[in-house]
Order: C-alpha cells, then sequence, then structure tokens
C-alpha cells in the first residue's frame, strides 16, 4: 500500500491523543509531523500531551509549537472534559523527547509549498495555525492535497446550542480556512454521535493488547466512560470526535458526505461560531447562490468504524 503523506494540527487533549495514535499507527499514513494549537488547554500542555503521545505511539514524528491563543480574543480551554493535565488526569509521565524549534506555522507553509507530491492536512483543534499560514502565503490553499477537519456541527454545538469547540474557540481563523479553496472535508458532531461510538468490549480489548499505544488509547476510553457513567449513572459507548475524524480521514468509505456551502458566523449574539450550511434544495434555482464549498460527513458507519481502529491498533 502507498503511503499517504499527512501532517496532523491538534490541540491535544483526550481525544486527540487516541487520534494521533491511530493516525501514527496506519500503514496508511506517512506522518510528516504534528503541528500544535492552543484549545482543549493551552499551548505549553498541548505541546508536552504531543510529546507524551508520540513517545507511546513508538514512531518517530516531530512535534511543533503554534499559536498560543485564538486570532481574536481570549477563550475557555475544555479541562472540565479533557482533565487539568489534558489527558484525563490519569498519571502519564512526562516525555523524554522535546518539540522542534520551527514554528508550526513556517512548518505547515514550508512542507505543503516545497513538496514535490501531494501532501493532506488532518485537523483536530481550532484552526488558528491553518489560518494564520494561509494568511502568510495566500498560495498555500493550492498546495494542501485535502484537508479533513474534526469542526462543526450542521445540526447544533456542543459548547453553545449553536457553535462546537473547535471552531467557536477561533472562529475567525475557521472562517478564513472554510472559505479558503483547500478541498474540505468536514466531521461534525452529528454523525459522530450516531456512529463514531466504541463499546466497553473495544476498550478491553486495548486494555489486554500490551502495546503502549493500545495502553494509552484503553486508559483514555476508560477514563471517558467512567466520567459519562458518572454523569448518567449507567455505562454507554463513548464518542471520541477526533478518533471519528481520523477514521474518516483514513478510510472515507466509512462515512457518507454531502457537498454544502458552509459559512461560519462571526457576530450572532446567540451563534457566534456557528457552522451554517446552506441546504435549502431550491438553492440551486437562484443564479447567485454560492457553490458549495465543504464535503459535510453526514453519516458514520459504526461497525466498519469500529472496525478500522480495532484492526490498526490490536498489531503489535
Amino acid at each position: 500500500m502507498e503511503k499517504r503523506k499527512v501532517v496532523i494540527d491538534c490541540d491535544t487533549g483526550v481525544d486527540d491523543a487516541m487520534a494521533l495514535i491511530l493516525g501514527m499507527r496506519s500503514p496508511a499514513f506517512d506522518v510528516l509531523g504534528i503541528t500544535t494549537t492552543a484549545g482543549n488547554v493551552t499551548l505549553e500542555k498541548v505541546v508536552r500531551n504531543t510529546l507524551v503521545v508520540v513517545e507511546h505511539a513508538q514512531r518517530e514524528v516531530p512535534v511543533y509549537p503554534g499559536a498560543s491563543r485564538p486570532l481574536m480574543g481570549a477563550w475557555d480551554t475544555a479541562e472540565n472534559a479533557h482533565g487539568s493535565d489534558g489527558l484525563g488526569d490519569v498519571g502519564f509521565p512526562d516525555p523524554e523527547r522535546t518539540a522542534e524549534t520551527t514554528h508550526a506555522v513556517d512548518f505547515l507553509i514550508e512542507t505543503f509549498m516545497n513538496s514535490g507530491e501531494p501532501v493532506h492536512l488532518i485537523t483536530l483543534g481550532p484552526l488558528t495555525n491553518v489560518a494564520l499560514a494561509l494568511a502568510k502565503a495566500p498560495a498555500l490553499e493550492h498546495h494542501i492535497a485535502s484537508l479533513v477537519m474534526m469542526a462543526g456541527g450542521i445540526n447544533g454545538g456542543n459548547v453553545t446550542a449553536a457553535a462546537e469547540f473547535n471552531v467557536i474557540v477561533d472562529p475567525e481563523a475557521a472562517d478564513i480556512v472554510f472559505r479558503s479553496a483547500i478541498p474540505k472535508t468536514m466531521v461534525g458532531l452529528g454523525p459522530i454521535m450516531q456512529g463514531g461510538s466504541i463499546k466497553a468490549e473495544d476498550v478491553a480489548q486495548f486494555e489486554q493488547a500490551g502495546t503502549p499505544w493500545c495502553d494509552m488509547v484503553g486508559r483514555l476510553l476508560r477514563q471517558r466512560m467512567e466520567a459519562w457513567q458518572a454523569i448518567v449513572g449507567e455505562v454507554r459507548p463513548t464518542m471520541p470526535p477526533d478518533l471519528a475524524a481520523m477514521g474518516v480521514a483514513l478510510d472515507p468509505d466509512i462515512a457518507q458526505a454531502t457537498p454544502y456551502h458552509v459559512m461560519i458566523e462571526l457576530n450572532g449574539t446567540h451563534t457566534r461560531g456557528m457552522t451554517l450550511a446552506d441546504r435549502r434544495w431550491y438553492r440551486k434555482l437562484f443564479d447567485d447562490a454560492p457553490a458549495p464549498n465543504v464535503n459535510v460527513v453526514t453519516e458514520i458507519d459504526n461497525d466498519r468504524y469500529r472496525k478500522l481502529v480495532l484492526d490498526t491498533l490490536l498489531v503489535q
């Protein structure tokens, strides 16, 4: 199998960590580098967590520190969901390796602009680094072979009724990226909540596998399942959004997608950060209707998704 060259941009919290391991352990990907941005936790913690994940994945992948804040204003981290350390507070030791000195934005520009073959981008966090790279090198949008984003939700959000975390942290950055010419796939909340679940029996297999990467994934999944059990009073499957997005990036055939014109709301009192998809069936009747700019995943086959994750990670 010919490997696809990819760069992963993330704000490493619990679900980012699982997604990074899936991407790095997959024989389908050659991960050229991981760029980091503040989001789930501060940039310092994100960089530390990413290095920890790379060590557990047992891969030699460089990590590049990027944006320490959104383009405009402050943001609230998601430590309530990811723990004070961003990795569920389950006690992973500090990494031995260190991050690169090149800034993430410069790495993105250099890698995509100078590659002699297609390089694909996967984003698991706020889109700040990508927006900054596009602002610094506008031609970049024509050099990214494809972009798969864990971003948004066309039926509502998880931070507000309208907005998903990765978008509302930096709506201005999301607006720049969504308006770019990059071929884009949006993996949002709706299909993940319906078809992106990992079950208790899957978690047990990871815990028993005996590899560093499965140990990390198993511990993180167990933490998520126990946290939800404390809230709802029963054991339920867990649905890590970034893991599902990585699954779609690895195998687009596990998902169904529809092209929509998607806009980012920047000013709404109650809707800032909303990913607004124009789903009017009659929109093509209007000559001035904007063309679709994003392939929006509308459905994920849960059985195929789970099999992809298990088959990839339960290999020595």
